[in-house]
């Protein structure tokens, strides 16, 4: 959070002092530093069979699947890739803050940090205070909240904010905290769940696989965005639909509730559940 913190920051202020080209630079060489971490960093030479694991591959990969295609497994995972696979406004919001709102790139990293910001505090808020709340009132409540925040976003389309004496800039910082901080509420559930559902002796590899579904989900619904976008002809100097597109992305992101009984209704570990053999689950049961 903390580097997404500093991040936000520079990217908006350093475009005052470096051109475009220099920027896309600086973009390339930091990542690459992760070469000079992974060189230094401690490792230990595996000295295993690793014949006899590459031949009990083909095995893992079908407990994997056979646990993934557990209902307490499955559902919630389709209900996560639904909850983020609805479409996105993606960058047109860019166009619109640049080419119709006169944003300057400063502003824009402004509204970033604002955003990274809350983020952090979205996170600090579900730790304290709803970590041991059931999940479906979470993402039921933070899913509706967000989407009545979202369509708010159509009082600065139409510019209404402008005849009530409100500043552009104002609105969008507040808009970007509120959204931010209900976003990672909305977030914190689904990691939460996601570790919860991971079966005893494959958590990493499960953990993985669901976090990969969800991420899935994300490049779909901005690809949905893409194609709403390209139907309504908008483009760069071309945002006379805009409003539809907020309008269509804000109001599906609820569609997936209707689902919302696939989500555990309590904070069972199902994944350990899962890995218990049938004598552990009778103990249980006669204590």
């Amino acid at each position: 959070a903390v580097g997404g913190i500093i991040a936000a920051y520079f990217s908006g202020m350093l475009l005052d002092y470096i051109t475009n080209r220099q920027m896309f630079m600086l973009c390339a060489i930091f990542p690459l530093t992760l070469i000079i971490v992974a060189l230094i960093s401690p490792e230990e030479k595996f000295t295993g069979d690793l014949a006899s694991i590459r031949s009990g591959m083909t095995e893992k990969l079908r407990e994997l699947f056979a646990a993934m295609m557990q209902p307490q497994i499955l559902k919630p995972v389709a209900f996560v890739f639904m909850l983020n696979a609805t479409p996105a406004t993606g960058s047109t919001w860019f166009y619109f803050y640049t080419n119709t709102l006169g944003f300057s790139s400063n502003f824009l990293g402004t509204i970033n940090v604002v955003g990274a910001v809350c983020s952090l505090g979205g996170v600090l808020l579900f730790g304290n205070f709803l970590a041991n709340t059931p999940f479906r009132p979470i993402l039921i409540w933070s899913t509706i909240i967000s989407t009545v925040i979202g369509l708010t976003q159509l009082i600065l389309v139409f510019r209404w904010n402008v005849q009530y004496g409100i500043p552009d800039e104002f609105f969008c910082l507040g808009e970007s905290a509120v959204l931010s901080v209900l976003g990672w509420i909305n977030t914190m559930p689904i990691l939460v769940l996601a570790s919860r559902l991971c079966p005893q002796g494959m958590e990493a590899t499960m953990y993985a696989l669901i976090m990969s579904v969800n991420n899935l989900g994300g490049v779909l619904g901005a690809q949905f965005g893409a194609l709403i976008t390209w139907q309504l002809a908008i483009t760069d100097d071309n945002l006379d639909n805009f409003w539809i597109l907020v309008l269509i992305c804000n109001l599906s992101t609820v569609l997936p509730l209707v689902f919302i009984g696939w989500i555990p209704a309590d904070g069972k570990d199902y994944g350990a559940e899962m890995g218990k053999s049938p004598e552990e689950g009778n103990t249980e049961h006669k204590e």
